[in-house]
Formats: structure tokens, C-alpha cells, sequence
């Protein structure tokens, strides 16, 4: 499954869930920008640039690997934020950083903190709490840098700013990013073009990977290659969490994690318009239970496409779209693959239209794997017509949109008149009538 970090859809829910707080807007307080935001002329602050020099000197104490120094930007008001703060710092020593910086991104949402807030820190001069934007790469997976939110709880006593919580906002859904490093150590194994990273684990929950699991994920990466034309970066972090728990506060999921055994996931990086950075693999180690390696390959070669294509992709892409060419490049035209499709629609269950975005992630199983198998359908359909070339050249027009105006719905339309000749509503329409010959 792709998943894509909706910095956009968060700035619209911050605007609404606090829209009758105290919301400070980037030109409040006569001077507000801070230096981690970059390109502005107004003058910072005197409490915004210190904050901005604790960050600094956080950032230092990680890439430093200087325990005592991070551990100095903490407060002590809540020995269970402390506890995770240490447990972090410990585990980031396992990963060979080659980039860490942290910057307060006051012209984002400004300063979030709401009187509730402030009553959690009595005896604080101030308490703050703007976006901070959390930016790492890790060397030789990362070319660019993984951007995350967080959003750190700051307080001034005597003077002198620290972080108290990264949890206050988490009653109106506004969560620190969580990394699979925040809940402790890791151990490792890698192949030429993957890192695997786990927790150790020795008891019976725990999931136990086959030792061929990353000869796998390398044949994925020719499987991928024979689907997609376009440049990719094949070295890939596969992350395994201890739990789905851990899975779900690492991904902020609200769906049934039960239903997915795999995610492909990316941050989303604002601060050039729109681009999808820090690819990783996550399995679900509840769901990925498999019986053959030939299983955990179709995942893996899945998984693979949607990192493959994730630099040309955009804002624009439809899931059936990536689902489908993910599941045509997975079963490489097993002609076995679309059998719950074929028998649905001879039992009448196919109502001739192409999944919905939220129809690939809610409802029953039955129907959320129902609109997967519409969605290779459809690809295959295309390809079947136009070839495979034509679709790279399709997914990349599409992809190419970036912010601009119009529907998912309107941009498709065009890149698809543009590819074969056809608008959406003709190539439903020739897709399903092709359907009866199955």
C-alpha cells in the first residue's frame, strides 16, 4: 500500500480544529520570523531566536552523538517525556545519519499553544508551541532530506528555554512524528540495495523474517526495473516494527492496519513546493504472515513500484492508478492474479466504475481487496491497449502537476486524453465493457 504524508490536508485542520484559539499569525507580534525560516525579511524575536538556537544546538548534540548535550535542551516536568527522550537518544546512535537539522517553522501555523496549555507548566514565563520541523538524511538511502512534524512543547523559565512534551496536541490529532528509533534499540541486516531495521525480540510475538528476505527484495528491484523506465534511487530502508501499535503511531493511521501487510511510505518536503522524500518500506509484522516466499515476494515487488515511481508521482495520483501498476508489476501477468475479480463480477458484484481513493483503505476486507483488483484491472486494461511505454509516459504527465488548480478528477482527464485519446469517463466506460470478455 502507498502511503503519502498529507502536509497540506494537516495545515487545513490546524486552521479548523484552533480556529478559536490564540492562534498567532506569521506577522503577529511585530516581529515573528525565526532563522529556520529561511527567505524572510522581518526580524525575529528575541524568545523565537533562542528557540531557535536550542534547536540548534539539539540538532549538534545528534549529529555530535553528544548524550549529555541532548539531553540538556529537555525540561524535567515529565519524567515519562524524559524516559522517551533518553530511550531515543540511545537508539539514534544505531543510525549513520548524514544530515540532521531541527527548525521552528513559526510562519507555518504560528504559534499553536492554547491556554490549556500554558496551565500545564505553572511557574513558565512563556510556553510556545510552533511547528518544528524535524529535516535527516540517512547516508546512503537519503538524497534528499526526510522531512517530519513535530511538535515540541517550549518553556522559559529563569530565562532559559527547553522542551517540555512533544504530546500536547495530541487531544486534537496534531502528533509528533514517531520513527522506529523512538522506541528503542535496533538491530540490522542489509544486501546491496536495502537495510533492514528491527527491534531485537525474542519472544513468541515476534516477527521472524525469512533469511532469504532481502535476496527477495533484490530480485524486486529487477522485477520493478522491467515495469517502470524512469531513474530511480534503489537503495530502500525496509523498517519493522515491534507491533502494530508501533506500525499505527508510526504511519498516525486511523484505518485497520489488519487489512495491509505492507506500506510504502514517503514524508512530504513544502519547503520547494511539493516533493515526496524519505522512502521507506513498513511492514506490518501482525498481517505479514505469509506462506511462501513467493508471497513475500509479490509484497516486496509491490511495495518497490510505489518507491520507484514516488519522485514522479504527485498530489494528483489517483490510488487506483498506483495501486493498480503496483499489482501489474507484482504478479507480472500471473493469469491467476485478477481470480476474485472474475469471480465477483460473474457473480454480479461489479457496478463497472473505478475505485475511490477511500475505497482502497475502508470497509470490510473483502472490499477494500475488491478495489484492488478493479484498480490492476484497469491498469492492465491500458497497458493490454496502449503498452506499457505509454502508461510510464501517462503516470509521469500526471505526476508532473504539482500545486495547481483543479480536481484529482480534472487532471486526470487531460493526462489521459493526452496518453490514449480518451477522458476518464470513456476509459471507465471502455475498461468495464472489456470486462465481459474475461
Amino acid at each position: 500500500m502507498s502511503l503519502r504524508v498529507a502536509a497540506a490536508a494537516r495545515a487545513i485542520a490546524i486552521l479548523s480544529l484552533l480556529a478559536g484559539a490564540a492562534l498567532l499569525p506569521a506577522a503577529a507580534e511585530g516581529a515573528t520570523a525565526a532563522p529556520g525560516d529561511r527567505g524572510s525579511a522581518v526580524r525575529a524575536s528575541p524568545a523565537r531566536v533562542a528557540i531557535q538556537e536550542l534547536l540548534d544546538r539539539r540538532s549538534t548534540a545528534v549529529a555530535t552523538r553528544d548524550r549529555q548535550a541532548f539531553l540538556s535542551t529537555i525540561e524535567d516536568s515529565s519524567p515519562a517525556f524524559v524516559r522517551r527522550q533518553r530511550r531515543l537518544f540511545d537508539a539514534m546512535g544505531g543510525i549513520d545519519f548524514d544530515g540532521y537539522e531541527l527548525r521552528a517553522r513559526w510562519g507555518r501555523y504560528g504559534d499553536l499553544v492554547r491556554p490549556s496549555d500554558r496551565r500545564r507548566y505553572p511557574g513558565a514565563s512563556s510556553v510556545s508551541i510552533p511547528l518544528t520541523e524535524e529535516r535527516y538524511r540517512i547516508a546512503g538511502f537519503d538524497a534528499e532530506d526526510a522531512a517530519e512534524d513535530l511538535f515540541y512543547t517550549f518553556v522559559e523559565r529563569d530565562g532559559r528555554w527547553l522542551i517540555a512534551e512533544d504530546t500536547d496536541l495530541d487531544d486534537i490529532a496534531l502528533f509528533s512524528a514517531r520513527h522506529l528509533w523512538d522506541q528503542g534499540r535496533l538491530t540490522s541486516e542489509s544486501s546491496e540495495h536495502f537495510l533492514q531495521l528491527e527491534h531485537p525480540c525474542d519472544g513468541s510475538d515476534c516477527l521472524e523474517l525469512s533469511g532469504d528476505f532481502l535476496a527477495l527484495a533484490e530480485r524486486g528491484v529487477a522485477r520493478v526495473e522491467a515495469y517502470w523506465d524512469g531513474p530511480w534511487r534503489k537503495n530502500t530502508l525496509v523498517l519493522v516494527p515491534g507491533s502494530t501499535k508501533e506500525l499505527a503511531r508510526m504511519l498516525q493511521a486511523t484505518i485497520d492496519l489488519d487489512n495491509f501487510v505492507a506500506f510504502a511510505y514517503s514524508t512530504v518536503d513544502v519547503e520547494n513546493s511539493f516533493d515526496y522524500t524519505g522512502h521507506r518500506i513498513l511492514l506490518n509484522p501482525k498481517a505479514f504472515q505469509v506462506e511462501s516466499e513467493d508471497q513475500v515476494f509479490t509484497i516486496l515487488a509491490h511495495e518497490l513500484l510505489h518507491i520507484a515511481t514516488r519522485d514522479a508521482a504527485g498530489p494528483f495520483m489517483p490510488v487506483f492508478v498506483d495501486e493498480g501498476f503496483a499489482e501489474i508489476t507484482a504478479y507480472d501477468g500471473d493469469p491467476e492474479a485478477l481470480a476474485f475479480f472474475v469471480a465477483e463480477q460473474a457473480a454480479g458484484n461489479f457496478d463497472g466504475k473505478l475505485p475511490k481513493d477511500f475505497e482502497f483503505n475502508t470497509g470490510e476486507g473483502t472490499d477494500i481487496y475488491m478495489s484492488y483488483q478493479e484498480a490492476q484491472s484497469a491498469v492492465k486494461f491500458f497497458t493490454d491497449e496502449w503498452g506499457l511505454a505509454t502508461f510510464n509516459d501517462f503516470y509521469r504527465t500526471l505526476g508532473a502537476v504539482d500545486l495547481a488548480p483543479g480536481t484529482t478528477r480534472y487532471h486526470l482527464d487531460r493526462a489521459l486524453n493526452e496518453s490514449t485519446g480518451l477522458g476518464y469517463a470513456e476509459f471507465q466506460k471502455q475498461w468495464a465493457s472489456s470486462i465481459n470478455g474475461l
